[in-house]
């Protein structure tokens, strides 16, 4: 049995979350918000990971509603936006752009992380007067020569005939410690119900995606500001990544290490992610 949410979860995901759509190349594009009526704050926009969600966000973006405009976006072929018939290198950072530009919250920050920070630094290049501050959490980036990181590698999809049955199946990649009741959050909202039975919320066409070959020139043409966010116990990003990263960007601020965070940073220390992000934003 799951034990007792904590009431500052509770709180969180009580909030009321409005969904909208835009098409991104022809591909309908799925985002919600928070708060989309206080037209008078500055926009904030959250970005998940790879295979994630917007709903990622539930309980974290909540806190920033009484100075943002708060958003969080599916991208293409993930939680409740549409399939491409092709997914080529740009179509995320362009996803990025499109909803910042549809939602009115452009220059917006953007807080992205893992392969949502990633796309999010090739949007500082390709689309810098739509950002105003990037704030990247854990995210890999591939240099020249590198190898694949362990957690690009992904388990075919399958159906499951019952919810239960894929909620209990559900897994991080990388695997790491997390609190019973946000990984519950997380495996119910990842799944839908379709007529093989209950499956993820993602393409399984992703799978294949490959990862571009890391441009440490697009890096250096980044005018953003730019702030790196590194998980002291991360099994994706080392600390010497992450200070290659930072130094490859022109004024980039960095890397604040979260220390005892694993790559989820907002599952094992959602709180702390708060607080930093808070700080940040002050």
């Amino acid at each position: 049995m799951i034990e007792a949410a904590p009431s500052w979860l509770e709180w969180a995901l009580q909030q009321p979350r409005r969904s909208h759509v835009t098409h991104a190349e022809g591909t309908r594009l799925h985002y919600v918000s928070w708060n989309a009526g206080d037209t008078h704050k500055p926009g904030l926009l959250f970005a998940h990971g790879f295979l994630g969600h917007s709903h990622w966000w539930d309980f974290i973006a909540p806190f920033f509603t009484e100075r943002f405009r708060v958003f969080a976006l599916d991208f293409s072929g993930m939680g409740d936006s549409g399939h491409r018939v092709e997914y080529h290198p740009d179509c995320f950072v362009r996803d990025l752009a499109e909803v910042l530009e549809n939602a009115g919250i452009a220059p917006g920050i953007v807080v992205g992380h893992s392969f949502g920070g990633s796309r999010l630094m090739q949007a500082c290049a390709a689309f810098p007067e739509l950002i105003s501050h990037a704030i990247v959490l854990d995210s890999y980036f591939k240099l020249p020569g590198d190898t694949l990181p362990l957690g690009e590698r992904r388990p075919a999809p399958r159906s499951y005939p019952h919810a239960a049955t894929g909620i209990s199946r559900f897994r991080l990649i990388p695997e790491q410690d997390c609190e019973p009741w946000l990984l519950d959050h997380l495996a119910r909202s990842s799944l839908r119900q379709t007529e093989s039975g209950w499956t993820w919320r993602f393409d399984p066409a992703l799978r294949k995606l490959r990862s571009a070959e890391g441009d440490e020139s697009m890096l250096n043409r980044i005018t953003v500001p730019v702030t790196y966010i590194h998980a002291e116990l991360s099994a994706v990003v080392s600390k010497d990544r992450a200070q290659r990263i930072v130094a490859a960007i022109p004024h980039a601020r960095g890397p604040i290490t979260m220390p005892q965070a694993r790559h989820h940073m907002m599952l094992d220390q959602p709180l702390a992610l708060v607080g930093v992000l808070r700080a940040l934003l002050a």
